[in-house]
């Protein structure tokens, strides 16, 4: 019989894949719907600036410049809602499961959105759309620093890769936790790709499935204690 302590690191495993699968859907709908950026991949659309820059593309650089900035927007409350706990798993306490809260409130208003314009936004509604679910994943961003696993994200995984290959390479066991949110973002970006080309209406559903999971585990973790 497992543990209090070793059933919310599980837990908390779930939590990670979970919310990797939810943003890659929610990324590959930014990229395919929402102007060509991504809502979570902060790297890329800094880039972008600057190519918006170059060839002097003003929309497509409003389109990265709101998305960066959401994403801050939502980092920075986040981690002063939940600062970052480091190898500490803070799955149950109250601000990570006021932060996840918010974070669902803002999916449940971008997928009520996205469900009025039948899964096709355009012009001003595009960007609306793309700023808030940017400031979601700036959010959840902070959410996943209170996991207990700094190698793992559930938003970034260049550094979860780099960790994993240097496990490998090492000759060492690789985190498991690592490998799983690889597969999970693999996994949500064919299933948000899949839902687009089918029946886009319910696309944002899968997000909402697994950040409301999660905090819903969260706030029985934190009952529970």
């Amino acid at each position: 019989m497992s543990s209090p302590d070793g059933a919310t690191r599980t837990k908390a495993r779930v939590a990670l894949i979970v919310l990797t699968a939810s943003t890659a859907s929610l990324d590959v709908t930014a990229f395919l719907r929402l102007g060509g950026v991504f809502a979570s991949v902060m790297t890329s659309n800094l880039i972008f600036v600057g190519i918006a820059a170059v060839k002097a593309e003003g929309a497509f650089g409003i389109r990265c410049a709101v998305a960066i900035l959401s994403y801050v927007v939502g980092v920075g409350v986040g981690s002063a809602v939940a600062p970052p706990s480091g190898q500490e798993n803070r799955l149950g306490s109250r601000p990570l499961s006021l932060l996840l809260t918010g974070e669902l409130a803002i999916l449940v208003g971008y997928a009520i959105w996205w469900m009025t314009l039948a899964g096709h936004p355009q012009g001003w509604a595009q960007l609306a759309l793309l700023g808030l679910v940017a400031c979601a994943m700036g959010g959840q961003s902070a959410a996943a620093r209170q996991l207990g696993n700094p190698n793992a994200s559930t938003t970034y995984l260049t550094g979860t890769l780099t960790s994993l290959v240097g496990s490998l390479a090492a000759r060492q066991r690789p985190d498991p936790e690592a490998v799983a949110v690889i597969l999970a973002l693999i996994a949500g970006a064919a299933a948000g790709v899949g839902l687009l080309e089918a029946v886009p209406i319910i696309v944002p559903l899968l997000a909402l499935v697994g950040v409301g999971l999660t905090a819903a585990l969260s706030w029985r973790a934190g009952f529970r204690a």
